[in-house]
């Protein structure tokens, strides 16, 4: 898209999952990218494929979005080496399974400080640079925020949060111009499902479950597919489009639990 090669791109859990395929999504069209995570090793990989793949420009910054001051360096190093910040993606996520009964509430704390603390804070400090650009945030939540899963009750309750932050955040900047949206992906084979799921029977099991009830096709999400959604939100073809919350699932949702 042409209007993204002289976008300023901020992507956050970049190094591996949804969060690099959005990475590589962007490079293509060119846009300039600061991309976080916390393995140096593997967002180097994708920073150095992000240049290949045609980035204007790549910087990443390793960063633990649990602590305050790492998200501020993130942003403020992304304005100073960059110009500009234009698309804000918060996409770094965190699962655990398990529910009323057997889930701790330490769980509860790590979800929360990373799926909605840390989208809220980024998106409050980007707002006096996504001021000056006229930009727009898009925020990765999941179709759990739609339906009722009990083994993922932390994480479904954050992208719920994270739903509501959306609409909320759209609301109040849109007097600047500033756009608010959310991508709300089906199923994704990701890093993120495998540390959820470390038995291989396990992860074979629910994705057998879960596709088995997907209207469109009977298959999981791609990785691809959830990047070429954030395009479209972050791209001008969307610019009537704020606070919404795009399910991109093949249907899933429509088939209930």
């Amino acid at each position: 898209m042409e209007d993204l090669k002289t976008k300023v791109v901020l992507i956050t859990g970049a190094s591996s999952g949804i969060g690099e395929g959005i990475a590589y999504t962007f490079a293509r069209n060119g846009a300039a990218l600061s991309i976080t995570g916390r393995n140096k090793e593997n967002l180097d990989k994708v920073a150095e494929k992000c240049k290949k793949e045609g980035a204007a420009k790549v910087i990443s910054i390793i960063g633990d979005l649990a602590k305050t001051e790492d998200i501020e360096r993130i942003v403020e190093e992304t304005a100073s080496k960059l110009g500009q910040i234009d698309v804000l993606i918060n996409n770094a996520g965190v699962g655990v399974r398990g529910g009323v009964e057997n889930a701790t509430i330490e769980d509860f704390d790590h979800v929360y400080k990373i799926n909605v603390r840390a989208p809220y804070y980024l998106i409050q400090k980007c707002v006096p640079h996504l001021k000056k650009t006229k930009g727009c945030v898009v925020n990765v939540s999941s179709c759990f925020s739609n339906m009722t899963m009990v083994f993922a009750l932390h994480y479904s309750m954050g992208k719920c949060a994270l739903d509501h932050l959306t609409k909320s955040a759209a609301l109040e900047l849109a007097k600047y111009e500033i756009r608010v949206n959310g991508v709300n992906p089906g199923m994704t084979p990701t890093p993120l499902v495998d540390k959820a799921f470390t038995s291989e029977q396990q992860r074979a099991a629910l994705y057998k479950e879960y596709s088995s009830k997907t209207p469109l096709g009977n298959q999981l999400m791609t990785v691809e597919e959830i990047a070429d959604a954030v395009l479209f939100l972050s791209s001008s073809g969307s610019r009537s489009i704020t606070g919404t919350s795009l399910l991109v699932d093949r249907g899933r949702n429509l088939a209930g639990v």
